[in-house]
């Protein structure tokens, strides 16, 4: 009886039948809207009596009709819901007109007719009605006033169990993207700062947005949702964890998944140090038990054979739970799962020491509640229970090794989706420092000189350098030392790394010289290095796409459209292909443009190995690279050229 306690608490000493609670009463129907709270009054059978002496009364004739309507219902029943309505909003009302005004005021005026259509199961129109209604009304509301709050935890509530309802594909169908933005908005602009809805009722709608966002390919949004909102989200519920990953994939938001990635980092090194300190944790707690026990049995070992109800307790509790049997068992020697069981049940237990009421069950399936706190006095249940609340805020949730398998694989996902989106930004990226690099270097170089050059570096390298995996690999790459021409078919390739070899030798001669400043210039340099990488990958599926008849597309990020499939050698092919669009393509069918025996993972590995040391440098327009890091950027791109060379089929 929300109503009557608000009442009381402004009004001391007023009752049910009083004058002003039945005048509060018209005033939140009439002037707040608060349909059903005041039903929910109405319908107590306490307040039956109430009703029957104002019968005769007129001012209170909406009250008695009310009251008439529900007769001996304790809840609302359906058939009554239309009448509720005609009551609230007019005899001429259609709650499927939801364009039509309606003569109820108040901030809570649309809770009975979105209640309504919730409990009638017409799911579109309660979104459509939160759309054109409730939510220009709610984002209005002001999460400092208390009365405020109240409407809208209220409507809120109603939108969770809409939202609930929503989770089927079919129904979901309806719901448009706009509607998931008015969402959004909805949570950030008001309802996140409101105290009077819980924090399990925030984590559970920002899940449940999330998997709207996921189904309706909201990537981005998504993404953008979670890094706004991530201390509501449950990493440890897997459904959760699934739908995020999936938002992933095609969000191509490089910080967002990073942020993602360090938060299940984190899941997953709680789970990790768990597993590595819990004999620490067992013995700890282990031993506090067995303490318990000697203390019961050195002050009040003659109770314990004398008293029946303590005797009970303490062999129920120790012996038919087998609770002294788990406290000695030798806990190194046993798997995780046993030793994670016995810890949980350790927990548990050990209330007992701090409370009569709770309940354990023995393995012969008895119940009972052992008041052991009564035998060893307050201040040593409290160090028990201090000791367990460490503990137990350590323990993970079960399902352990589930969920230690999810989140690997989660992780093993977003790497890959962080090296994708780093490449996407990298090419970019570098595209930017060769242009700025234009306005600095104007000092043509000799063409015949450079391939001179070029030539001494690529064969030289050594397989010391290169990421090798067998012997086989190792061949292919010294054979690779003599295939240059194949590296530089592309005119382009050709032209970036004989200048950008030219270059560098001369800024070796500079740097021997110690007169000059190197940390933009071998920025510049590098991009084109990495520019070749990036044309020569161009190049390899350009001319795979003629041998071949057909050959799958090429996922590109484009403005307009996002994630967009192409064909190899389109306008659009040329226009935004990445590094990161060869990464995928490599990881997704690598095979088909690779050697006979090459393994695609391997290459995918080395590859892998390169970008995490171009990543690792910070290379951008905006950084100095210090020669060493150039130096050791230059060499790896090399290498990772020869073994494309040596690996790829064209």
């Amino acid at each position: 009886m929300d109503i009557y306690q608000e009442f009381s608490a402004r009004h001391f000493g007023a009752y049910l039948d009083s004058e002003e609670f039945l005048d509060y009463m018209l005033r939140q129907w009439l002037l707040k809207g608060r349909h059903l709270d005041v039903c929910h009054v109405i319908d107590h059978p306490s307040f039956t009596k109430v009703i029957n002496e104002c019968r005769d009364d007129e001012r209170y004739a909406l009250l008695v009709e009310l009251s008439d309507l529900y007769g001996s219902e304790i809840t609302l029943a359906s058939q009554y819901n239309e009448t509720l309505l005609a009551l609230a909003y007019g005899e001429e009302f259609d709650p499927f007109e939801l364009d039509q005004d309606t003569k109820a005021k108040g901030d809570w005026r649309y809770h009975l007719w979105f209640y309504f259509f919730n409990n009638e199961g017409h799911v579109a129109d309660s979104w459509q009605l939160f759309n054109s209604k409730i939510y220009p009304l709610c984002a209005t509301l002001n999460n400092t006033r208390a009365d405020h709050m109240q409407t809208l935890a209220r409507y809120f509530n109603e939108l969770s169990v809409l939202m609930d309802k929503t989770r089927d594909p079919d129904i979901l169908e309806s719901v448009t993207k706009k509607t998931i933005m008015n969402l959004y908005d909805l949570f950030l602009q008001v309802v996140h700062n409101d105290t009077l809805i819980d924090f399990a009722t925030k984590r559970s709608f920002c899940e449940r947005l999330i998997h709207m966002m996921k189904y309706k390919e909201m990537h981005s949004v998504g993404l953008e949702f979670y890094i706004t909102f991530n201390d509501l989200f449950d990493l440890n519920d897997i459904p959760t964890v699934m739908s995020l990953v999936n938002l992933s994939k095609s969000a191509y938001d490089y910080h967002a998944v990073h942020v993602l990635h360090g938060d299940m980092q984190a899941i997953q090194y709680r789970i990790e140090k768990y597993k590595g300190d819990i004999v620490s944790q067992l013995t700890k707690v282990s031993e506090y038990i067995l303490r318990m026990k000697n203390v019961i049995e050195e002050q009040h070992g003659g109770k314990i054979q004398e008293d029946s109800f303590i005797q009970a307790d303490f062999n129920f509790f120790f012996y038919e739970c087998e609770i002294e049997e788990m406290c000695t068992a030798n806990f190194s020697e046993l798997p995780f799962e046993d030793q994670d069981a016995i810890l949980r049940n350790l927990l548990n237990a050990m209330i007992c020491f701090y409370k009569a009421d709770k309940t354990l069950t023995s393995e012969e399936g008895n119940v009972k509640e052992p008041a052991l706190n009564l035998l060893i006095g307050w201040e040593l249940g409290n160090e028990g229970m201090k000791l367990r609340n460490r503990v137990l805020s350590l323990v993970p949730d079960e399902g352990i090794e589930y969920r230690e398998i999810m989140i690997t694989d989660a992780l093993i996902q977003l790497n890959e989706f962080l090296t994708e989106f780093y490449l996407k930004d990298l090419s970019s990226e570098v595209e930017a420092v060769i242009q700025k690099a234009d306005q600095y270097d104007l000092e043509p170089i000799d063409p015949n000189q450079a391939a001179t050059l070029l030539e001494e570096t690529f064969t030289s390298l050594t397989s010391q350098s290169a990421l090798l995996f067998n012997e086989e690999e190792k061949e292919r790459f010294e054979k690779a030392g003599r295939q240059l021409p194949l590296l530089l078919k592309s005119n382009e390739v050709k032209r970036l790394l004989t200048t950008a070899e030219a270059k560098w030798r001369e800024m070796e001669k500079g740097f021997q010289r110690e007169n000059q400043q190197f940390g933009q210039k071998a920025t510049f340099i590098m991009a084109d290095y990495v520019k070749a990488v990036e044309e020569f990958f161009g190049h390899v599926l350009v001319k795979a796409r003629a041998d071949k008849q057909t050959m799958p597309l090429v996922d590109v990020a484009m403005p307009e459209s996002g994630l967009t499939s192409v064909e190899i050698g389109s306008e659009e092919y040329y226009h935004y292909v990445t590094l990161g669009s060869f990464y995928h393509y490599l990881s997704a069918n690598g095979t088909s443009l690779l050697k006979e025996n090459v393994d695609k993972g391997h290459v995918v590995a080395y590859f892998t190995h390169w970008v995490n040391s171009i990543r690792a440098s910070s290379f951008s327009k905006e950084v100095e690279l210090n020669i060493e890091t150039a130096q050791v950027l230059r060499r790896e791109t090399l290498v990772l050229l020869r073994r494309l060379v040596a690996d790829l089929a064209n």
